[in-house]
């Protein structure tokens, strides 16, 4: 379920060899196993987790020694008097030594933890035990205190703040890229990432072990892996990437330079017969294939980041311009691209539905744009029906606040009629419907029916929850009821496969679980009925949904919201005809409009900040523009 290890040390036979050649390697298999093993025997479950404790302290001072290069100290200044040709020591000449700590063995190890987190990582260090016993730090806030002056902090979900929903998803996120920053540090230390092929060349090797060709060929797969690793954790966190983009260039695996033949197999990649070395990659040629698929996904990724998310206005930018509409349309033959590649090559099962997750995740976030902008254009129609209301009464912060009339009327619309709902972003907000769904499938379908959904990489975890998190945003534009029912139905699967395939109580998989429950189960509550309207086109009228006439010269005294003349933006017509149901009602959650002092109260609800950080994930999340001073998400207190 990762390209980071391939099934190489499966054999017995092999475990010598990774025993002394990669120490830190193989207690990371064995600290990650125990916590997915139960012994079954009297005692097992308890023996289970105190084998897995026990591990993870000694693979914790493997990496203290090797993070302090502390690994041995013979000879010289406080030495053992070891013999110096057996020695630790980093100097390039003296080649690798077996048994050492800094190895290509130590990088791989740490990019696992990114992949699959040790049960301690879920509580307090033992140092920082006497904290429990310290009074809370969070600032008391008096009650009589106005919203706009000290917004209170808080807001729960199934009975728990958000903190202890997302405290979790932080903590992860920092310690991955933590980890891959020391990887990075040791990669560059052991010669990665220089140009191997040169020195040999020019007979200027200072490596002793890169004259190995095994060797080059898994130094040469773990600089890959650094860079689909790192490039996708800074393009989801919205940090600066580690790795230059000039080394990104310089592999012609990432720069789409990759040399095939006609058979598809990647000439170069196969060890030769020559070689006489532990075979470390036993198919080299599907794994080679793996590693392309992932550096696809890497590449679409970075591409989305480059073109979409490049900064906050940027994004606004082009979709104020409408440019966007081209850039999403540029982005969907690369899409089907990789996906036409991936269906070529025979991949093991499990495997292929981790790439397939990545795929959709990806489709998910490129296509996005598409209810973004939706998003925009609808604050700028609600802003401007605020704005045309000067004469009205003044809210606290000194906006202009709407009738309660027109404050119902328009929470009582879904967010596409507001913001113009048009062809063009219906066919990208269909791929991310799409996405969605077959991500979730893959989710319950796949991974889910053998039992091994527990075994999942935790960033795995992180694209099912923000694939369900995409799906219930859609339904803010309205769907059919036939659509909201199967999309449910797939979020009432996806939260018992959380919750019952995990491997302990801890696990992320049971918080997201509970957590989506929660939210799908709110989102039951509020959905509401948008029936299809009779247009009277001679007279320009339509009834709305509390009986009263609507005119296109405006709703209640104040101007009409482009697009709303008739009750329903043609846009929305369109979007129900091209679902192939003409005139079909519409199902979709409420939105109470209140341009009046509803920032800070949006800061303070649950579905702020939990839609923020785990629906996305990337940078410039769309919940996270201006419509948010506009429109406020009722939430029931349970």
């Amino acid at each position: 379920m990762t390209p980071v290890s391939p099934p190489t040390f499966r054999s017995p036979a092999s475990h010598i060899t990774l025993l002394t050649e990669e120490p830190i390697l193989a207690v990371t298999l064995l600290t990650i196993a125990s916590r997915y093993y139960n012994i079954p025997t009297t005692g097992g479950h308890c023996r289970s987790h105190a084998i897995h404790e026990e591990l993870w302290r000694y693979l914790r001072r493997m990496i203290e020694r090797c993070l302090w290069g502390q690994e041995a100290f013979g000879g010289g200044f406080c030495g053992s008097g070891a013999d110096e040709s057996q020695t630790s020591s980093t100097a390039p000449w003296r080649g690798l030594r077996k048994g050492s700590l800094r190895t290509l063995g130590t990088i791989e190890s740490l990019m696992i933890l990114t992949e699959w987190h040790p049960r301690a990582l879920h509580f307090p260090p033992e140092e920082a035990i006497d904290e429990l016993m310290l009074p809370s730090r969070e600032p008391r806030i008096p009650d009589h205190l106005d919203d706009d002056v000290a917004p209170r902090p808080g807001g729960n979900v199934g009975g728990q703040r958000i903190e202890s929903w997302l405290e979790p998803a932080w903590r992860s996120d920092r310690m991955c890229w933590m980890l891959l920053s020391n990887a990075l540090g040791l990669a560059y230390e052991l010669g990665v990432f220089d140009d191997i092929d040169e020195l040999l060349a020019t007979n200027a090797i200072t490596r002793p072990e890169y004259e190995d060709e095994a060797y080059r060929l898994r130094a040469m797969r773990i600089k890959r892996l650094l860079l689909i690793y790192l490039t996708q954790l800074a393009g989801r966190l919205g940090w600066t990437n580690m790795i230059p983009e000039s080394i990104r260039k310089s592999d012609p695996v990432f720069s789409n330079k990759r040399p095939t033949t006609h058979e598809g197999a990647t000439p170069g990649t196969n060890i030769s017969g020559l070689s006489t070395s532990f075979s470390y990659v036993p198919d080299v040629e599907l794994d080679d294939q793996i590693i392309q698929c992932w550096v696809g996904v890497s590449n679409a990724m970075q591409l989305g980041n480059e073109r979409i998310f490049r900064s906050r206005k940027h994004t606004t930018d082009i979709i104020q311009s409408g440019s966007y509409t081209k850039l999403l349309k540029d982005f969907q033959p690369i899409l089907k691209e990789w996906w036409r590649e991936f269906e070529r090559f025979r991949l093991p099962e499990f495997i292929r539905h981790i790439l397939t997750i990545e795929y959709e995740y990806v489709r998910i976030y490129v296509n996005s744009l598409a209810l973004q902008a939706v998003v925009e254009r609808c604050t700028t129609n609600a802003t401007g029906a605020s704005s045309n209301n000067d004469s009205g009464p003044r809210g606290p912060n000194g906006n202009a606040e709407l009738s309660p009339q027109t404050q119902n009327y328009l929470g009582n619309l879904p967010i596409g009629h507001l913001g113009r709902f048009g062809a063009e972003d219906q066919e990208y907000v269909k791929e991310v419907v799409l996405g969605c769904r077959n991500l979730l499938g893959t989710v319950v379908d796949g991974l889910f029916k053998g039992g091994y959904l527990k075994h999942a990489p935790v960033r795995t975890y992180f694209r099912i929850i923000s694939g369900a998190m995409f799906l219930l945003k859609t339904f803010a534009l309205g769907a059919p009821k036939s659509d909201v029912e199967t999309s449910i139905s797939l979020l009432d699967r996806t939260v018992h496969a959380l919750r019952t395939c995990v491997v302990d109580d801890i696990h992320l998989g049971t918080r997201f679980g509970d957590l989506l429950e929660s939210l799908t189960t709110r989102l039951r509550d509020r959905f509401k009925f948008a029936a299809a309207t009779t247009i009277n086109v001679a007279e320009g009228k339509s009834p709305l949904a509390n009986g009263h006439v609507s005119k296109a010269a405006g709703h209640n005294g104040h101007s009409g919201l482009p697009g709303l003349e008739n009750g329903y933006s043609a846009h929305t017509t369109k979007f129900r005809e091209g679902l192939g149901v003409p005139g079909m009602s519409l199902y979709y959650p409420s939105l109470h409009y209140s341009p009046a002092n509803t920032r800070n109260y949006l800061h303070r609800t649950h579905f702020y900040a939990l839609w923020k950080h785990l629906s996305h994930s990337f940078r410039y999340v769309f919940w996270d523009l201006p419509i948010f001073s506009k429109l406020s998400i009722h939430v029931r207190a349970d």
